[in-house]
């Protein structure tokens, strides 16, 4: 997990930024609690330090871990005994995609069940678990500098950290125009399943069900291997997939901080 300050450009205040783009062969329970303790701790420090720096400095790394635990172990059983529908499920034991396919047909899941159905995937089934983030950025950008943060808010207008190059019109172009996928792998040797979203198609922009955010789902009995399905997303020309999962409530969810 990257983390980086970002501080303001009047210089009184920051964003505390956390990404993770790539995580391999992991046991997921594991990943997100260490990820989530981790970020806990991280945070209370920078409130701690805003408000005394000197006695944020002198208080030790066991005071800050202790406090982020604080409500952690029932943040994630609340994931864990959130109950998933069977069919995905009876899915991950599935190797055929007619299966596969008659299986997810109507399926839809929140954000909260979607997490439990990561937990579950190795902890009912032993599959490890993998993620990646892939973003393209619309063409002409190359030389060009991006400020450190920046984003759009509702009237249209840009909002920006950090030296650019860019008019706030190409700004807005490339939050519009980049391609963002975000992965979810299910795995076991050779045999895996996929649900993955695109900016797009949480956004409503994707000709499905009227804008309804959803997910994509694909497997190794699609016929491509993992690491050539990984290259196509790397370009933005990801293997397509008529396999559509719908995504409720999001924006709702249980909240790691």
């Amino acid at each position: 997990m990257h983390t980086e300050k970002i501080f303001d450009e009047n210089g009184q205040g920051f964003t505390r930024v956390f990404s993770t783009d790539k995580v391999e062969k992991v046991n997921p329970i594991e990943f997100y609690k260490s990820a989530e303790l981790e970020k806990r701790a991280i945070v209370l420090h920078d409130l701690l330090s805003a408000k005394d720096p000197f006695l944020a400095s002198m208080v030790s790394r066991d005071f800050y871990i202790k406090n982020a635990k604080v409500g952690l172990e029932e943040l994630f059983e609340a994931f864990e005994k959130t109950e998933v529908d069977g069919s995905l499920l009876v899915l991950l034991k599935t190797s055929r995609k007619k299966d596969q396919i008659r299986l997810l047909k109507g399926i839809k899941f929140n954000p909260d069940e979607l997490m439990s159905l990561i937990f579950k995937s190795y902890s009912d089934f032993g599959l490890l678990y993998s993620k990646y983030l892939f973003e393209n950025l619309p063409a002409g950008l190359e030389g060009k500098k991006l400020p450190k943060m920046f984003r759009m808010k509702e009237d249209g207008s840009i909002d920006k950290v950090g030296e650019t190059d860019l008019s706030d019109g190409e700004l807005k172009n490339v939050i519009e125009h980049r391609k963002v996928i975000v992965s979810h792998f299910f795995e076991n040797d050779d045999l895996w399943h996929c649900f993955f979203i695109t900016y797009n198609s949480i956004g409503g922009k994707e000709n499905w069900k009227d804008g309804q955010a959803h997910f994509h789902y694909i497997s190794s009995a699609f016929g491509i291997s993992k690491e050539d399905f990984i290259e196509s997303m790397k370009s933005g020309k990801y293997k397509s997939t008529s396999v559509h999962i719908d995504l409720l409530d999001y924006g709702s969810q249980t909240k790691i901080d």
